[in-house]
């Protein structure tokens, strides 16, 4: 007895698969927009997070390493070695603190910082703990920290600046008036309430900097620090205080803190933590 009639056409029929339809796959095709489109400022931020959390990480081995050459030598070392015409920075002497021990025994401090023959081949190598994760510039030798000198911000109608105002910070540059470094007990606001290190991030002008002998954004010249010198955060024609962290800035404390600073920090607050003995009492950062 043979196969009842129409046996094919059941067959083939069960072997038909079925297809998305246009509008169901522009349905898909929208929810996965809308999920990606969600998505995105979270993966943004997730990744903004974890810059800034590697740039404090950076200022804290500073802080360490500035730590571990105040125990050794009694006292900070200079931002700038100015009264020596060599112009070595603080972030050229901590670097045996830093785990850059090698680099620094190549360097002859008895010389400039950027003597041909030696120093300036050394100048030009990057210290990754020097460059922040959110930086933008890439040039050689680049900084993305400045020692704090002090502040020549002034908030009255007078025109007198707050006294000692070019060497009121803990990294000052040693010269005439000031011919040794900071120590210590010098720091009477107390350590907590000084900062030592920011954020000087993209600063200056690039593409001088990478050639010109003054450096101002390298890791081995002094000129690398700088005063707070507006009343306001990521100004960016000026030469320190900014970043490229979303809303603020961080800084490194004298006791080894590190602190976000938001653009809208008190401009009073930010004076008194730049000065070490300012003997201010009621402005205090988080």
């Amino acid at each position: 007895m043979g196969p009842p009639a129409g046996w094919k056409i059941a067959i083939r029929a069960g072997l038909v698969r079925r297809g998305f339809s246009l509008v169901e796959l522009l349905a898909v095709v929208a929810i996965i927009g809308t999920l990606v489109s969600l998505s995105l400022p979270a993966v943004q931020q997730a990744r903004e997070s974890a810059r800034r959390s590697s740039c404090g990480n950076k200022l804290h081995q500073m802080g360490l390493a500035l730590t571990g050459y105040e125990s050794a030598r009694r006292s900070f070392p200079p931002g700038d070695d100015a009264i020596s015409f060599r112009h070595h920075a603080w972030s050229s002497f901590i670097l045996p603190y830093l785990e850059e021990a090698n680099l620094g025994r190549r360097i002859d401090y008895s010389r400039p910082w950027n003597a041909p023959g030696g120093n300036a081949d050394l100048a030009d190598q990057v210290v990754s703990t020097y460059v922040c994760p959110a930086a933008m510039e890439r040039f050689p030798g680049k900084q993305d920290y400045g020692g704090i000198l002090g502040t020549s911000v002034n908030l009255s109608d007078d025109a007198v600046l707050p006294p000692g105002f070019e060497h009121g910070g803990v990294l000052y540059a040693t010269a005439a008036a000031c011919p040794r470094p900071c120590r210590t007990a010098e720091i009477t606001d107390g350590l907590s309430h000084t900062l030592v290190v920011t954020e000087g991030v993209d600063r200056g002008f690039a593409d001088a900097d990478s050639r010109s002998p003054i450096g101002n954004a390298r890791w081995a010249c002094g000129t690398n620090c700088f005063l707070h010198n507006s009343p306001v955060l990521n100004t960016r024609e000026v030469d320190g205080f900014r970043s490229n962290h979303l809303g603020g800035v961080l800084g490194l404390f004298g006791d080894g803190r590190v602190a976000f600073m938001t653009d809208q920090t008190s401009p009073l607050v930010l004076i008194a933590a730049c000065t070490k003995a300012g003997g201010e009492t009621d402005a205090t950062l988080p």
